[in-house]
């Protein structure tokens, strides 16, 4: 497959799970369940490098001004409607 089109994160998790659900169910042989967990491994990998450069490009969205890292409890739907959030409870790294 080329490179120059990436598959998105949820078509390889989809994948993965695919790939987990055949090996669970006891039908591949042996080399197929060899085969089957090596393309597991390979998206797994490919997950994760997606998984780090999101965190990359969200690290450097909640930066402050000073250029520390931030950090504050997720608060969910919930307490962003309710107007609870507690500016206090902001952490620097």
């Amino acid at each position: 497959m080329a490179e120059n089109n990436p598959k998105k994160f949820e078509d390889e998790m989809a994948d993965l799970e695919g790939i987990v659900s055949q090996i669970d169910s006891g039908e591949l042989s042996l080399e197929e369940s060899i085969s089957a967990f090596e393309r597991g491994v390979a998206l797994v990998r490919s997950l994760n490098q997606k998984l780090d450069e999101v965190e990359r490009r969200v690290e450097v969205l909640i930066r402050d001004s000073r250029g520390d890292l931030k950090r504050s409890p997720y608060q969910g739907d919930f307490a962003r409607d309710s107007g609870d959030q507690n500016k206090d409870d902001d952490e620097s790294f």
